[in-house]
């Protein structure tokens, strides 16, 4: 019986944990991180993370100054590149990122590392 108990608690536990980000709103000077049942379960300062440039469920991208800040679903910073080594960022997945620099488009793995380069029309 205490087996399942914690069992069970350890389920209950992990579903709450590891909330995918499903929509990101922001109201002033905070940004609220909702799941896909729409209930807040994170807020995140604006000043803290920067301009929202995009989201996916495991993480999202700030922009503040000349840095680009990555956090997860948690809050917890993982990953800051550089604008000038980035460029511009298009789009936001699960798996990674693209950015446009110059005349160049590049796709970054969700750990920041460069796996393709492209030309740019």
């Amino acid at each position: 019986m205490k087996f399942f108990k914690i069992f069970f608690a350890a389920l209950l536990f992990s579903s709450f944990a590891f909330a995918e980000i499903a929509d990101v709103e922001q109201n002033g000077s905070w940004l609220y991180l909702y799941n896909s049942k729409g209930s807040r379960f994170k807020t995140m300062n604006v000043s803290t993370v920067g301009e929202l440039v995009g989201f996916c469920e495991s993480y999202l991208v700030g922009k503040k100054g000349s840095w680009y800040y990555f956090y997860d679903e948690k809050g917890s910073r993982f990953l800051t590149k550089s604008v000038s080594e980035v460029g511009t960022i298009l789009r936001v997945s699960n798996k990674g990122f693209s950015s446009r620099n110059g005349s160049w488009i590049y796709s970054w793995d969700k750990k920041g590392k460069r796996i393709g380069t492209r030309a740019a029309k």
